[in-house]
């Protein structure tokens, strides 16, 4: 039996507003979404990719193995409750970009500080291959969602800003992405991906469960489609410069195909100085408005976790 208590009202349904949505709907919580759609939104182009080596200097986060499990034990959930398809199994062919970062992952991995994702016999003399790897399909989740709560009435298209939270007579969680005004610490940052059409020549190297890597990744999709990213701009001013630096990646990484860009897929996110998530009640607001946002780029692997963190908020 559900409870009387008013409904959580969710502000934004993005890839935060999609996996608390999905929360509560398990933890037979009730709630409202309210959205104006996804023009504008980062999950709209978001990549999903759930690599367990990262950065500059090859690091393998820690906890990651256990966030991993629990992120995609949520996205088959989801599979199998809604019968589709959001996770795809990868392996990433990463690149170094010279000989100094080269002899540095592969100290790393003769150490076995990287094991068991990248190992001795992953290494090649231009790359190493990155293992348990995959990708969890946002922009066809947020979809899903967003026809599953519209169907059920539950999800109401009104713009953002016409929200009264102090009038809502339950909680209020704003999942509002670039729309975010609560938090002085979050700055708004734009990224771009290029969606190409990749043409693999007869015994060309592309393959649909490989990531190529140099710093920008290249991303196969179903179909003969790919994407190329992320750009990370702060205004307008970068964003030209980044966007032939993704074109010249790609033009190196893809030498051995025919390919074509169709297109360029912008959003905007909220992001932190320290790169940390968002979550929790606002000061004085215990209980009745809260925030969930700045997930950045490990958000197919932070949502989950996070969502539940918020069910046992909203149940207690």
């Amino acid at each position: 039996m559900r409870s009387a208590r008013p409904p959580v009202l969710i502000v934004g349904q993005g890839l935060a507003g999609t996996a608390l949505a999905w929360a509560l709907e398990r933890a037979g919580i009730d709630f409202v979404i309210v959205d104006a759609g996804h023009a504008g939104a980062a999950s709209r182009v978001g990549a999903g990719l759930v690599n367990p080596v990262t950065g500059e200097r090859w690091v393998a986060a820690p906890g990651w193995a256990e966030k991993a499990a629990e992120a995609r034990a949520f996205y088959r959930d989801l599979e199998a409750a809604w019968g589709a398809r959001f996770v795809t199994d990868l392996r990433i062919r990463r690149e170094w970009r010279g000989e100094a970062e080269a002899a540095a992952v592969r100290a790393k991995v003769l150490r076995g500080e990287l094991a068991p994702w990248l190992r001795p016999e992953g290494l090649e003399p231009g790359a190493a291959w990155i293992e348990g790897a995959w990708r969890a399909d946002l922009p066809a989740l947020i979809a899903a969602g967003r026809a599953r709560w519209l169907a059920r009435g539950v999800l109401r298209e009104a713009r953002l800003e016409a929200v009264e939270a102090a009038a809502w007579p339950g909680p209020v969680v704003w999942c509002a992405g670039a729309a975010e005004t609560r938090l002085p610490d979050m700055k708004p940052v734009g990224g771009e991906t290029l969606e190409l059409a990749v043409e693999p020549a007869p015994g060309a190297g592309w393959r649909e469960d490989v990531v190529r890597h140099d710093g920008v990744w290249v991303l196969p999709l179903d179909g003969g489609r790919a994407w190329a990213g992320a750009s990370f701009v702060r205004d307008e001013a970068e964003r030209a410069a980044r966007r032939e630096a993704l074109r010249a990646s790609v033009r190196r990484q893809l030498a051995d195909l025919a390919w074509r860009e169709f297109a360029v897929l912008s959003g905007w996110r909220m992001t932190t100085p320290d790169r940390e998530p968002r979550h929790g009640w606002l000061p004085g607001r215990e209980g009745r408005e809260g925030v969930f946002n700045g997930l950045g780029s490990k958000g197919a692997l932070l949502a989950p976790g996070l969502a539940r963190r918020w069910v046992g908020w909203l149940s207690g």
